[in-house]
């Protein structure tokens, strides 16, 4: 007979954690297995990960796909073990914690560094990691060899606890089934589908009635599809490949192919860059896998679970976005899915983003293609340093052999414009005095009638455009071949280790791959201040390809990526990066300068001017609003 609890939750903040106000910063000290004694900083919107992954102990390479145990030694509990996504808000004063690294196979990959959970809204309470009738419940077996005998979950007010344990992810699937209960202290049992508003503080032993019985693995598994989930997207792709549809699907699948919208790098982790006959890049995801269309079992019962589950879903997103009724939540989910994909879909931008790519051009040594330039102003086009080669002695670099080509957008495009390199003005290749990374070259073309009819790029930089952020495109001539266009997302600095993590947990076969050339490299995230990352399948090639933001403005050069290679000829990134402009243009004035090289401080002078008149007018204009 389940215990009935209470029918109202229990006004302000949890009784077990003194949770603090978010955005305040505070230090917690841990110790490793070594015995080592660490203070870490956190601002209280972090998580215990995002406060410690600063740390080599936690960051480098080496350490992915390990398993991160955190000790707590406060809350009902001394000795429970928390998640790497446990909110730094409930840390307790004078918290102390004992973090150490094991080798697992079920290792989670939830490694998020922020949160922005309310910490009003969370409760947190403690399952002991040996169950009744089925002793094993943990996925991962360091639990039962070094004796850590309690959990501890934390979930927001208004979850279910099947919920709440399903989304912790570290519970083996066989504990979710309608007879599974959780007892307490006093030998009560709490049914599976209450909510966790009361359990806040309790300690709990999982009870499996029927350990037999195959789970419902109705919702998510630690970021990874359940078996319910994997059957409903495999019972969407049977409608749409029915012969009645099958024509229809393909038309749908040819028009979204080529939509700008369509970001090639949504799942980044996983690109292959391939080359062709031809000479142009074919980029593969290798988890990509057909399927054949055939009746899915049970599908009357998983559409029944689905319904079921709808209500308490739709209840929590309006208790977290304080949603009033459902044409809110529609309303939300519109906002939501729009803020995506709408930036590069409006006619206006695409139209933009193609007359800015027509200064977009390609560099070749004789017939043999390099990289990606683009017009930065007048006769002058910037690319990459590496691009045409890295020589200290910049002197020997012959650019007689050096063109630039204009409008290589097909195989046989006869629109192309070759124009001869004339000299290389500037060059830097490097870190510089402020500890910045260049890596640039500006050449200066023999012809400017030809070039007068394209924009100068120069003129769409924004000093002030957040580079940290957002969506944005690159346009460049990826695998030596023609222009392409490629939207995707900035990965945000504190973001990048979690990015890195993840591509690793997804590629555990190149593991040693990915370690080999980090050591090789010497990979570091986040080194430079001016480094801009993302998920772009642009790779060779693409060198010096210029990056906008979602408003066209130029915000950086495309660089490189972190690559490692397969066998063959098969190219794997981690993630790729960019360097903002503002370092460059100072670096090219200063040594335009020593060179007594007037009209390109001029041009760079003339641009700054025009840019500091249109700072004053916005300023001027925001002021009049607020007055």
């Amino acid at each position: 007979m389940a215990h009935s609890l209470k029918t109202e939750a229990e006004e302000g903040p949890s009784k077990d954690l003194q949770q603090r106000p978010k955005g305040e910063r505070h230090t917690f000290k841990f110790s490793t297995r070594n015995g080592k004694e660490i203070i870490a900083e956190y601002d209280t919107s972090q998580t215990v990960f995002g406060a410690i992954n600063k740390f080599d102990t936690f960051s480098s390479p080496d350490k992915m796909g390990k398993e991160i145990i955190i000790i707590r030694s406060k809350g009902t509990i001394s000795g429970a073990v928390v998640k790497t996504d446990f909110p730094c808000c409930l840390i307790e004063d004078d918290e102390n914690f004992k973090i150490s690294l094991y080798n697992s196979e079920n290792a989670s990959t939830n490694q998020e560094t922020t949160t922005d959970t309310d910490p009003q809204s969370l409760v947190t309470f403690y399952i002991r990691t040996r169950g009744k009738k089925i002793k094993t419940i943990m996925k991962s077996s360091v639990f039962a060899t070094n004796n850590l005998d309690y959990v501890c979950v934390f979930a927001h007010k208004g979850d279910i606890l099947e919920e709440a344990l399903q989304r912790d992810g570290r519970f083996i699937d066989n504990i979710f089934d309608n007879s599974s209960e959780l007892i307490d202290d006093g030998d009560r049992s709490y049914k599976m589908n209450l909510t966790v508003d009361h359990c806040d503080g309790m300690k709990f032993q999982l009870y499996v009635n029927n350990p037999g019985k195959k789970p419902k693995n109705r919702a998510k598994n630690n970021g990874k599809p359940n078996n319910t989930e994997q059957k409903t997207t495999q019972e969407i792709k049977t409608k749409v490949t029915d012969p009645s549809t099958e024509n229809h699907a393909a038309q749908n699948t040819a028009g979204n192919s080529g939509d700008l919208a369509g970001d090639s790098s949504q799942n980044p982790n996983n690109t292959r860059q391939e080359k062709n006959q031809d000479g142009n890049t074919k980029f593969t995801n290798p988890s990509t896998k057909q399927y054949v269309a055939k009746p899915i079992e049970d599908s009357e019962e998983i559409l029944e679970m689905l319904r079921d589950q709808y209500p308490v879903l739709l209840k929590q997103l309006q208790q977290r976005k304080k949603l009033k009724d459902k044409s809110e939540v529609q309303k939300f989910f519109r906002e939501e899915y729009g803020k995506s994909v709408e930036n590069f879909l409006k006619v206006k931008k695409v139209k933009q983003l193609m007359r800015l790519s027509d200064s977009v051009c390609q560099i070749r040594q004789g017939e043999s293609a390099l990289g990606t330039g683009f017009l930065l102003f007048d006769r002058y086009i910037l690319t990459n340093a590496h691009v045409i080669g890295e020589s200290t002695d910049v002197t020997k670099v012959n650019t007689a052999e050096f063109t630039a080509v204009f409008g290589y957008e097909d195989l046989d495009s006869k629109d192309s414009k070759r124009i001869p390199v004339e000299q290389l003005t500037a060059y830097f290749l490097g870190m510089d005095d402020e500890g910045r990374y260049l890596d640039y070259a500006l050449l200066e073309l023999d012809d400017v009638e030809n070039t007068a009819k394209y924009p100068d790029l120069l003129y769409y930089y924004r000093p002030n455009a957040p580079i940290n952020r957002g969506q944005i495109c690159i346009v460049g001539h990826p695998g030596e071949g023609v222009k392409k266009m490629d939207p995707c997302f900035i990965i945000e600095r504190d973001n990048r280790l979690e990015a890195a993590n993840k591509h690793a947990s997804e590629n555990q076969h190149l593991i040693h791959l990915i370690k080999e050339k980090y050591s090789e490299q010497k990979w570091d995230f986040s080194a430079y201040e001016n480094e801009i990352t993302y998920n772009s399948c642009f790779f060779h090639g693409s060198s010096g390809s210029p990056v906008f933001d979602v408003d066209c403005n130029l915000i950086g050069i495309h660089t490189g990526g972190y690559k490692y290679k397969e066998e063959g000829d098969t190219t794997c990134s981690v993630m790729e990066y960019g360097f903002s402009m503002q370092p460059i243009l100072d670096s090219i004035r200063a040594q335009a300068k020593i060179k007594g090289l007037p009209n390109i401080i001029n041009a760079i002078d003339a641009y700054s001017k025009q840019q500091n008149q249109i700072d004053t007018k916005m300023e001027s204009a925001e002021e009049s609003d607020k007055n």
